[in-house]
């Protein structure tokens, strides 16, 4: 019994960090601060999103799929990279890109901005993963970062978006002194709209029926989030299709929630019933041993 206890706290103590929450550098001297995956072929909204029927958005799937996102960095530029499943660019947007309207919110400190950039998104954060800084990366030069100004206004300037054919990803590319070097503790919300060049935010609408140039499979009252995907776990509370469930009577956007959730459970969960086990063990040792004494007995040796 005592062994199997022992064996259980030196599990837990060398357990390792969960899979995209380390640092680490290659040779290339960048380093990386986070990344992870998001699951493929889940570019649908909340489930029921159909892509327009246009010719454009041929194959009418993958355009805006997001499988894939990473923070890293070098000595002077952060580096926010995107991988989406297929890049087309028929309006030959200078950058590479032109489908994907890419929404990175980063929650830095307490307090921040719970409404998003435009309200056409659909979606709000909870007050206490409020973000500081927004990059929106936008074809036909359109992509900027917008941060919160220690008065609690709203600033912007231009953002350097491209694609990286090579490595597939879409890179926006961020100043160190603009954002500072990111930290163990910041959030990430990642978002996927549809451009559309006269959309509130060059963000594309979704209705009930799709359309040539509308996405389906929303409703008719502009209701529905203008997010076709979002960075979020396969399964559970926190899956994507959760989070963008259709706002209620009351109206309100729906909730969305940064992907790096601290969802661990604390130590204390573990430690707690080992501490019991130990000393549930101890005391059944000392009351055989006082009922030996009782009796007048002898225990035997092992």
């Amino acid at each position: 019994m005592f062994r199997i206890i022992i064996a259980l706290m030196a599990f837990f103590l060398v357990a390792s960090p969960l899979p995209g929450s380390g640092e680490k550098e290659n040779n290339n001297s960048t380093v990386v601060y986070f990344e992870t995956k998001d699951p493929e072929g889940d570019d649908y909204g909340p489930g029921s999103y159909i892509y327009p029927r246009n010719l454009a958005f041929k194959p009418y799937n993958g355009l805006l799929d997001l499988l894939f996102f990473r923070v890293s960095g070098q000595a002077q530029n952060i580096f926010f990279d995107v991988k989406i499943k297929k890049i087309s660019n028929p309006w030959n947007a200078p950058e590479g890109f032109i489908h994907p309207v890419i929404h990175i919110y980063l929650d830095t400190a307490k307090g921040g901005r719970t409404e998003p950039l435009n309200e056409a998104l659909g979606v709000s954060f909870p007050p206490q993963y409020g973000w500081e800084y927004c990059l929106e990366g936008i074809g036909w030069e359109s992509s900027r970062l917008t941060y919160l100004t220690p008065q609690g206004s709203l600033e912007s300037t231009e953002l350097l978006a491209y694609y990286l054919p090579e490595q597939h990803i879409i890179r926006l590319a961020v100043p160190v002194e603009l954002i500072g070097r990111p930290q163990k503790n910041w959030k990430y919300f990642v978002l996927v709209g549809s451009y559309d060049g006269f959309g509130p935010g060059f963000l594309r609408e979704i209705r009930k029926e799709p359309g040539d140039w509308v996405f389906g499979g929303g409703s008719d009252d502009n209701g529905s989030p203008r997010v076709i995907d979002l960075l979020a776990p396969d399964k559970g509370r926190y899956s994507q299709e959760r989070q963008l469930s259709f706002p209620k009577k009351n109206g309100k956007p729906v909730l969305v929630y940064p992907i790096n959730l601290k969802t661990r459970i604390s130590w204390g969960f573990f430690l707690l019933p080992l501490l019991i086990l130990i000393v549930g063990y101890l005391i059944k040792k000392r009351l055989v041993i006082f009922g030996f004494w009782l009796k007048g007995g002898k225990l035997e040796k092992n």
